[in-house]
């Protein structure tokens, strides 16, 4: 039976990327939750997308919107509960108590046009805990069948599930304190300290289990409905985890904590990127197994159909800075060291995922081996079209793309469509305008709807199998998820402005176009 890589490679389609903290419906709470994302992926499907990039999902600290520097590399963020799909607070006359009294805030947050993310977490917490209370003495008491289901998915997924709860709870009881400050046995996970903290708070440290496994059974909802609707589910994982998070407290030998990862000086950066994440102790991985890994890699196969593998290069080479540098260094010298290393992490990928498809991040400076690599092994990489350029400056025609290769406009990280063509200097215009519809100009060239279905159909016109465009490049507006090295309340609090029943009365002209042009191209699903 062809597998999902199988089938995506042997084709051609396309997918929409919208982060799930940015879909709205009308019973949102003012961040997007697993009950937007069925209505999306029905709108989608609706417009003849394959596939839907969500971005990844994992749980960031009150204080942290960016989900690439997560407080676990496991957990799912609870901001992204939906509410009323929760059994036990539809039945708590607490929960709907509370509920009713935050009325007026939950409509200020869901009319708000950025995700108000720290806010609304808290506020879920809190109807969760009367879900969770009343869980505990009208299922879990009585043994009954769903208090067996909740008994049977925290035995399944002890392996990270147990270390996050009491990680969890130990972060609120010491009022969200890096565990570097701990006391000295909690400091360092001594089994019996940790042992003893749970026993004596196990009710408030199975809470944090509850709130997974609610997650867990609105995510498999929404990726059965998916499937459904003929869609796949992209999600991401991370290339690190913040040094206060789970895994790093509980599994230090995986890590090298004293050293940062980064990245290498270069044109935006003279002294080079510090990213805040520790760096792994790759001789160790290695020596394990890759272990932790897998675990990540077969964490992702359950959540979704196809992953992509954030900073790819990182698992040939890392940048890392040690204790006091100024100045960084790779952690493995030589570059046959480097492709042996990459290697044997990408095939442990493809041997453990399970047929789901595997994308590899290989933005930046990026060794050619590693182009290669992906090549030969069919895993893509991207190819984002303001930045493929031949060796002479000139923009390279899509039409040469490898087969195994994922085409796009924009990422998470860049300005949109609209957002780089308004704010390219004219002779740059000139230039790539010449490669999208082979005539010479003056550059003066205004963003119009004739001029943005150009560069999609450029796009859609590709080599590659695979094709990707943000929400925004296909209604056309100037909307960001994230602009790198800013850290302010703009980022990662993009929310869409319509809901998908919304979308046609605003956004027709625009729609109409994105689903023709995938009739055309022979990448629509529909």
């Amino acid at each position: 039976m062809p597998t999902i890589q199988d089938e995506l490679l042997a084709g051609r389609c396309n997918g929409i990327l919208l982060p799930l903290s940015a879909m709205k419906n009308d019973a949102d709470w003012g961040v997007g939750d697993f009950g937007c994302l069925e209505e999306w992926v029905g709108f989608f499907a609706s417009l003849g997308a394959k596939f839907v990039q969500i971005l990844p999902l994992q749980e960031t600290a009150p204080n942290e919107t960016c989900p690439y520097s997560a407080l676990s590399a496991f957990a799912v963020d609870p901001v992204y509960a939906c509410i009323p799909q929760v059994d036990d607070i539809a039945a708590s006359p607490a929960a709907q108590e509370y509920i009713k009294n935050i009325q007026g805030e939950i409509a200020v947050w869901h009319n708000s046009p950025k995700a108000l993310i720290r806010t609304i977490k808290q506020a879920k917490l809190k109807a969760l805990w009367f879900g969770y209370q009343y869980f505990l003495t009208q299922e879990q008491a009585w043994d009954t069948p769903r208090a067996k289901a909740f008994e049977a998915y925290c035995s399944a997924n002890r392996h990270w599930l147990r270390g996050y709860s009491v990680f969890r709870a130990l972060k609120e009881f010491f009022k969200w304190q890096s565990w570097t400050q701990w006391p000295e046995d909690l400091k360092n996970a001594h089994p019996q300290a940790v042992d003893g903290f749970e026993a004596q708070y196990r009710e408030y440290v199975q809470f944090f289990s509850y709130v997974q496994w609610v997650l867990d059974r609105q995510l498999r909802r929404a990726k059965s409905f998916a499937c459904a609707k003929g869609v796949y589910l992209f999600g991401d994982i991370p290339f690190g985890t913040n040094l206060d998070s789970a895994e790093v407290w509980a599994e230090r030998q995986n890590y090298r904590i004293d050293y940062e990862v980064g990245a290498p000086a270069d044109q935006f950066s003279q002294g080079g990127q510090r990213w805040g994440l520790p760096a792994y102790d790759w001789p160790y991985q290695h020596a394990h197994g890759l272990d932790l890994w897998k675990r990540k890699i077969r964490r992702a196969t359950e959540l979704y159909d196809i992953f992509r593998l954030d900073h790819l290069v990182g698992f040939y080479r890392t940048y890392v800075f040690g204790p006091g540098d100024d100045k960084g260094a790779f952690d493995i010298e030589g570059e046959q060291n480097q492709i042996d290393r990459g290697y044997h992490f990408l095939r442990m990928v493809l041997d453990v995922c399970s047929g789901r498809l595997p994308v590899g991040e290989d933005l930046g400076v990026i060794p050619n081996y590693v182009r290669r690599m992906l090549v030969d092994l069919r895993i893509p990489g991207y190819k984002v079209l303001r930045w493929e350029r031949e060796d002479n400056g000139y923009y390279r025609e899509p039409r040469n793309y490898p087969v195994a290769s994922l085409a796009t406009t924009s990422t998470h990280d860049t300005e949109t469509v609209r957002g780089w063509w308004e704010s390219m200097p004219q002779y740059e215009r000139a230039n790539i305008w010449e490669m999208i519809s082979a005539q010479k100009t003056d550059g003066y060239i205004p963003f119009t709807l004739e001029v943005q279905c150009a560069i999609l159909r450029r796009v859609l016109t590709s080599g590659s199998a695979l094709t990707l465009f943000s929400w925004q490049d296909i209604i056309g507006t100037l909307d960001r998820v994230n602009v790198p090295g800013v850290v302010d309340d703009t980022n990662w609090t993009y929310r869409s402005d319509v809901t998908p029943a919304q979308a046609w009365e605003r956004y027709r002209p625009q729609l109409e176009a994105y689903r023709e042009l995938l009739k055309q191209t022979g990448r629509s699903a529909c």
